[in-house]
C-alpha cells in the first residue's frame, strides 16, 4: 500500500511542475509557428512555410524529445529544453544551443 500511495505521489508532484506547452505557439513577427497537442504529437511551419510533425515527450522538468516523422528519410530526433512563462514558450535545442522563442496564439483546446 505504501509503494501505491509514494507512486501516486511522485505522479502528481512531477505533473504539478510541468508547464503546459499545449495549444499554438508562434515566433513573433515570422510565419513560424509549432503546435503541440494533448495527446503528444506537434505540428511545426518554418520561416520558409516548411512543414513537419511528429510526437513528444516531456523527459524531465524542463526537458523535451521531439520526434520528427519525414517521408521518404529517415526521422529526426531533437533534444532540448524549454520554459513556459506566462504566454511565452522558449527551446533551446541541445544540438546547437539555437533559442526560439514563440507567443501563444490562441487558447483553443487541443486533440
Amino acid at each position: 500500500m505504501k509503494k501505491w500511495f509514494l507512486l501516486i505521489f511522485v505522479f502528481l508532484v512531477s505533473c504539478s511542475h510541468t508547464p503546459n506547452i499545449v495549444g499554438k505557439w508562434q515566433e513573433p513577427g515570422t510565419i513560424s509557428s509549432i503546435e503541440f497537442g494533448q495527446d503528444g504529437t506537434f505540428t511545426a511551419i518554418d520561416n520558409m512555410g516548411m512543414v513537419v510533425s511528429g510526437s513528444y515527450t516531456i523527459l524531465a522538468k524542463g526537458k523535451i524529445r521531439l520526434l520528427i516523422r519525414y517521408q521518404n528519410f529517415d526521422d529526426e530526433i531533437i533534444i532540448g529544453n524549454f520554459a513556459v512563462q506566462d504566454d511565452e514558450l522558449t527551446l533551446t535545442l541541445d544540438d546547437n544551443r539555437e533559442v526560439l522563442t514563440y507567443k501563444k496564439i490562441n487558447n483553443t483546446i487541443y486533440k
